[in-house]
C-alpha cells in the first residue's frame, strides 16, 4: 500500500498492510523498521527531522535498519538514550556538517570523485530541517578547506568534491587531531582513579599520546562541550565499559560518528557475567583485572599501536629537559 512516509512525511512509500514491525524504504529517510502501533505517527510528529536523520545515518552507516517503535521516540530524551549515533543540538553546525562529510565519504569511490547532494532528499544526512540548511553547513565545510564545490549549483542540487584537508580530516590525520588518546570511563567507581593512575594513563602514553580525561583539564566551559571538543582533537578514544557507564557509550558513539578508532576495556569479570551491552560484543574488548593493571597497561599499548600506529607526543616533563 502507498501512503506518505510515516517519518518524513513527505515522499510516498510503500508499506506493507501487515502487523509488527514494517520495514520502509524512503528515499529521504533510508531504510528503516516501524511499528504498526496506531498512534506512532503522532509521537514521530513531534520530532520528525530527529528520527529521519537517526534512520538515514544509521541505515547508511551499518546497513541496518533503526527500529522506530513508539517506546524508543517519546519522549525526546528516549529517543536519544535510544539511538545508536550522537544527535547533534539544532545550532551544532560542526556536529552536523560532519555527517554531512562522512556522508560524502561514504558516497566516494575515491579520493577526487565529485558526489551529488540533492536537496529534496539528503537533507536528512546533516539533521538539517530543509536544503538552505543543508547548503549553509556544506558552505561551513567549504570555509573549512573540507569541501570545494566545482560547478554552481543544479537547481536544488550541490556537486560536492572531498578535498585533500577534508581527506585528512576524515582519516584523523588533519591539523586538529593531536597525538592524544581520550579516556572515557566512570568516575565514581572504588577503582576508577587505580583504573587510571596505573592501566590506562601509562597504556596510552607509552604508546606515545597524550592521555586526556576531561575530569583532570581545566576548562571555563560546560564539560559537555570541552568533551565534544577533546574528542574532535583526539586521534581516538579508549572507552572503559566497566559499569555500563552511560557517558562512556556516549562518547564511544560520539567518537565513531566522527570515525575515530575506539579501543574498548572493560573489567574481565564484567565481561565473564556478560554485563556490557550487547551492540559491543562483537568488537574485541582488552579485558583487565584489578591485581593485573601493569600488565593492562602493556596490552593496551600494543593494541594503540597496532590500531592506529605509534604516536609522536612527549610529555611536557621530558620535552623541557
Amino acid at each position: 500500500m502507498t501512503q506518505l512516509c510515516r517519518v518524513c512525511n513527505c515522499n510516498k512509500v510503500d508499506i506493507p498492510d501487515v502487523a509488527g514491525m514494517t520495514t520502509v524504504n524512503c528515499p529521504l529517510c533510508g531504510q528503516y523498521l516501524i511499528s504498526d502501533a496506531p498512534y506512532i505517527s503522532n509521537e514521530i510528529s513531534k520530532y520528525r527531522k530527529i528520527v529521519s536523520g537517526i534512520t538515514r545515518n544509521v541505515w547508511e552507516a551499518t546497513k541496518k535498519p533503526f527500529e522506530v517503535r513508539s517506546n524508543a521516540v517519546a519522549p525526546l530524551a528516549c529517543l536519544l538514550r535510544e539511538s545508536p549515533i550522537p544527535v547533534p543540538r539544532k545550532t551544532d553546525i560542526p556536529a552536523k556538517a560532519d555527517f554531512i562529510l562522512r556522508h560524502l565519504q561514504r558516497q566516494s569511490q575515491y579520493p577526487g570523485m565529485e558526489v551529488r547532494l540533492k536537496g529534496d532528499k539528503d537533507y536528512s544526512i546533516g539533521f538539517c530541517d530543509c536544503y538552505d540548511e543543508l547548503k549553509f553547513c556544506a558552505n561551513y565545510l567549504k570555509a573549512r578547506g573540507f569541501v570545494e564545490f566545482p560547478y554552481p549549483p543544479e537547481g536544488a542540487d550541490l556537486l560536492c568534491r572531498i578535498t585533500p584537508e577534508g581527506w585528512a580530516y576524515l582519516s584523523g590525520i588533519g591539523t586538529e587531531a593531536k597525538d592524544q588518546g581520550f579516556i572515557a570511563m566512570a568516575f565514581s567507581l572504588d577503582f576508577s582513579n587505580r583504573l587510571r593512575d596505573t592501566g590506562l594513563i601509562p597504556g596510552i602514553d607509552k604508546a606515545g599520546y597524550n592521555p586526556m580525561r576531561i575530569d583532570r583539564k581545566e576548562h571555563n566551559n560546560r564539560i559537555d562541550d570541552e568533551i565534544v571538543a577533546e574528542i574532535r582533537k583526539s586521534k581516538f578514544v579508549v572507552a572503559d565499559l566497566t559499569g555500563k557507564n552511560a557517558g562512556a557509550y556516549f562518547e564511544a558513539g560520539f567518537a565513531m560518528g566522527l570515525g575515530k578508532p575506539v579501543i574498548w576495556t572493560c573489567q574481565q569479570s564484567e565481561i565473564d557475567s556478560g554485563n556490557v551491552h550487547f551492540d559491543t560484543r562483537q568488537y574485541s574488548i582488552v579485558s583487565w583485572e584489578s591485581d593485573k593493571l601493569d600488565d593492562f597497561a602493556k596490552r593496551l599499548t600494543l593494541r594503540i599501536e597496532a590500531t592506529i600506529g605509534r604516536g609522536k607526543y612527549v610529555p611536557e616533563s621530558i620535552a623541557g629537559k
